[in-house]
Order: structure tokens, then sequence, then C-alpha cells
């Protein structure tokens, strides 16, 4: 009887312990850089953070923008007047996050748009990833390389199978390992890893991914709606710094499209 007894407490012991393993193979954390290379050659760095379990996950902005390059030159002569160009980084007091539930199929997000905050509510779309046989390493992880078509974009994307999660930065999702990096294929967005940590605390966690709780969640047609508007508002503003005669071209080759200069392209 007592060694019944034994056995029925190394059982449990062992279960245990299988229980602790795998809650922290898909919980943790992840710092990534977020960065948003202009067409004039002026880049700036945000920092966010993902939490994720293994159905849930909140990416969040955890610090303001810093500008990280400035290639143009710092005078130009416009009319025979030499201007002097500087660089004002905007911050909020309201950062921008991604919550992802994959048991609930939810997903909502919050950004500013025209300096007007929406709290959205999105749909979890199936990211058609193709793995290639291309590796690297990033960081001490082994990484392979993937690409898709997602939201008007073509992203090329370098996961690890070492962090078995599907949850990644921003909307990217689906793959079989965390993602170390990740571009779309003009390079204005990147994404890259700074710093991961398996070992987080369970209770930070579990808090940071509990439901986002908002006054007003609306549905991704006003977001869409906001971002066209504030493009064709660019386009206006654009248009009226012109010189009298002046076009301004928007059907070249080389000319950034007004659609694209968002990350999520809508027609």
């Amino acid at each position: 009887m007592e060694m019944y007894r034994f056995i029925i407490l190394i059982i449990s012991i062992t279960l245990s312990n299988v229980t602790m393993a795998q809650d922290n193979e898909i919980m943790g954390s992840a710092e990534y850089h977020y960065i948003i290379n202009n067409e004039r050659g002026v880049s700036f760095s945000m920092p966010y953070r993902l939490y994720f379990t293994k159905d849930i996950a909140m990416y969040e902005k955890t610090g303001d923008a810093k500008l990280i390059k400035d290639s143009r030159p710092k005078t130009e002569m416009r009319g025979g007047v030499r201007i002097t160009t500087k660089i004002r980084v905007l911050q909020s007091n309201v950062q921008p996050y991604y919550y992802t539930n994959l048991i609930t199929n939810d997903l909502i997000f919050r950004e500013t748009v025209s300096s007007k905050l929406y709290t959205i509510k999105d749909s979890i779309e199936t990211i058609p990833w193709k793995l290639h046989s291309e590796y690297k390493n990033i960081s001490k992880y082994k990484c392979q390389k993937a690409t898709a078509l997602f939201r008007g974009r073509k992203y090329t994307a370098w996961f690890t199978t070492e962090i078995p999660v599907s949850h990644d930065p921003w909307k990217l999702r689906g793959l079989p390992g965390l993602i170390m990096k990740a571009y779309d294929h003009t390079r204005k967005y990147e994404f890259e890893i700074a710093k991961v940590n398996l070992n987080a605390d369970s209770k930070v966690i579990q808090e940071k991914t509990s439901v986002p709780t908002s006054k007003k969640i609306q549905e991704m047609k006003v977001y869409i709606d906001a971002i066209k508007n504030e493009q064709k508002n660019t386009l206006a503003r654009a248009r009226a710094t012109l010189p009298r005669g002046a076009r301004l071209e928007e059907e070249c080759e080389e000319c950034p499209k007004t659609q694209q200069r968002n990350i999520e392209i809508f027609n």
C-alpha cells in the first residue's frame, strides 16, 4: 500500500513538472523595435513589447519614438532663400496596442489617426505564409525565412521554432515560431527583436493579456474610412503648398502613392 502511494506521488509530481514546463514554453514576452523608414531618408524607431500565452497576446507600445536616421540635407535653397530643416518627433500619452485572442477569435487594436484615438475590432486573418529553405542566426536563435502577402504588402519574416508560439509583432501571426525580424518589400516598415524573456512573471503576463477595456469599440470600416480621409487630406495639403502652375506627380513609377503610406493598404 505504501509503495502504491509512493508511485502515485511520483506520478503527480511528474505531471505537475510537465505542466509547469509546458506553461513556461507558451508564456513570455518579447521586446521589439518598430522602425519606419520614410521616403526622404528619415527613420524612426519605436519600442514595443509582446506579451504572449498559447492563445492570447498583447503587443503594445512602451515608449516614445526616436529619430535614428536623417540623411536629408540640413539646409536647401528654395526661391533664393536658404531653408533649414528640423525634425520634431510628436509624442502621445495614449499608446497603441494590438490584442489577439485565438479562443474568442478577437483582434482588438488601438491607434491614433489624424490626432483622434480609435479602438477597433478587426478580424483574425489566416496569413498565407510560404516557408523557404533559407536559414540564418538572429541573436542566439536559428531562424527560417517565410514570405506572405498581407493587407496589401509583401512581407519577409525570419522566425524561430525554438520559441513555438504563433503570436508575433503587430498583426503578423500564424508561423510555427516567434518572428525575430520582419519587413515589407519596400523596407519602409520593419520589426526587429531586441529581447526575449521566457521566464516572465506569470501574473504580469496574465494581467497584460486580459481583455482590454474600452468605452467604445468600433468596427473596422470606421478605421478604414479614417485612414482614407487622412490620405485625402495629406494629398490636399501637398497640393496647396505647390507654386502656381506646378503639378503634383502622382502616377510616376518612383512616386510614393498616398494610399501606400499606411502600413495597411486599403483600396
